[in-house]
């Protein structure tokens, strides 16, 4: 059987590949296991290419969901005045090119990346900053109010980040 333990870990709130790799290997233990959470399920013994596999399967699917294209048309991405380059770290609006912070500029692909998901503040703290959140609220409310100056036609009615109150922020093109 599943341990509490193992639930709580698949219960993150992380959207990730699951594999479990375990020594049970009855019908039921695998029916449990995918029930639970997981996204594949290996038993002891195993060839260690077969698990290789496995992990590229998975992060190839996970990475597909997440619109993720190692593409030169995943470079750059337009929003009706807003262009942002990837690449160049070049963000425009209109003819105009707008000068952003590292953190900013972070902040806004990040939110690009996942155009239309409502991100949270701490998600977006710990993936620009790459420490883990401990109540950092105003740092992000902070740099998301100056990137909305800098890209926004009027900030206090933006047109690009959005708030969804009580849940976070999302890039969007209304």
């Amino acid at each position: 059987m599943i341990s509490k333990e193992t639930i709580l870990v698949i219960d993150d709130g992380k959207n990730i590949p699951i594999i479990f790799v375990t020594a049970k290997s009855e019908d039921i233990d695998i029916i449990q296991g995918l029930s639970v959470g997981a996204d594949d399920y290996i038993t002891k013994p195993f060839n260690p290419m077969e698990l290789v596999a496995r992990v590229k399967s998975n992060l190839r699917r996970y990475l597909a969901l997440q619109g993720y294209r190692p593409s030169e048309s995943n470079d750059k991405m337009a929003l009706d005045e807003l262009t942002i380059h990837f690449k160049t770290h070049e963000v425009t609006v209109g003819d105009k090119e707008i000068k952003l912070t590292r953190r900013e500029f972070a902040i806004l692909e990040l939110l690009a990346r996942n155009k239309g998901i409502v991100l949270s503040i701490e998600q977006i703290y710990e993936r620009v900053w790459n420490e883990p959140f401990l109540g950092s609220e105003n740092t992000v409310m902070v740099h998301i109010r100056k990137l909305r100056e800098k890209i926004e036609p009027n900030p206090k009615e933006p047109k690009y980040i959005k708030t969804i109150w009580g849940v976070g922020y999302k890039l969007e093109n209304k």
